[in-house]
């Protein structure tokens, strides 16, 4: 669908562009998440997202994008061993388990689960979406519907642990680095960055 529109669009403005090709969104906030949604995909408006709360008739879904967010979206920041190591530290027992807690909302596109993210408290802990779906804007959508849940509840700020990959897209967010630290997904050590955001009012 999202080429269909492309191509019709591209026919008739020939002076309309698709965005400059980057890696696409990823993964974890607990140690990854997306690249930057300021360069979308200018064709974002047309398609129909849905951001809602977990269902449990999502679960089984959810293991997929975790995986192919890693192995394909993080290529460029992260070996193989390293993706191979990150997208097996959870199996589907695993991640249900986790995303018991706290705030998790999934994206939803012609009503395919493409992207899912959580909240703990004033921790941002996972941000995924599939790399099918990169660059339309589902990761920003995900992630404002978590800082708003934030605010809601009084939270000063919010912190990251975010991968080298999600960086670009955290700082656009307007989160800060407190720098580098080390994280380790059996036995495999992979880089990320300490990342926090203030939410105070400056009113």
């Amino acid at each position: 669908m999202l080429d269909w529109i492309r191509r019709f669009f591209g026919r008739s403005d020939a002076s309309t562009s698709a965005a400059p090709a980057q890696p696409a969104p990823a993964p974890e906030a607990s140690a990854q998440s997306a690249h930057p949604d300021s360069e979308a995909d200018p064709f974002a408006a047309f398609m129909p997202f849905q951001i809602r709360p977990l269902q449990s008739s999502d679960l089984s879904r959810l293991i997929s994008v975790f995986r192919d967010a890693i192995q394909i979206s993080t290529a460029n920041h992260y070996d193989q061993q390293q993706r191979d190591a990150w997208s097996q530290a959870q199996s589907h027992e695993s991640l249900i388990s986790l995303l018991s807690e706290g705030e998790t909302v999934v994206a939803e596109w012609d009503q395919e689960l493409v992207g899912f993210a959580q909240r703990i408290d004033d921790d941002i802990n996972m941000i995924y979406v599939h790399p099918d779906s990169a660059r339309v804007g589902i990761a920003t959508l995900l992630y404002q519907h978590l800082e708003d849940g934030a605010r809601v509840e009084g939270r000063e700020g919010l912190t990251a642990h975010v991968s080298l990959t999600a960086h670009d897209f955290f700082q656009f967010m307007g989160f800060n680095s407190e720098g580098e630290e080390q994280a380790d997904r059996g036995g495999v050590t992979l880089t990320r960055h300490l990342m926090r955001k203030s939410l105070a009012s400056h009113g």
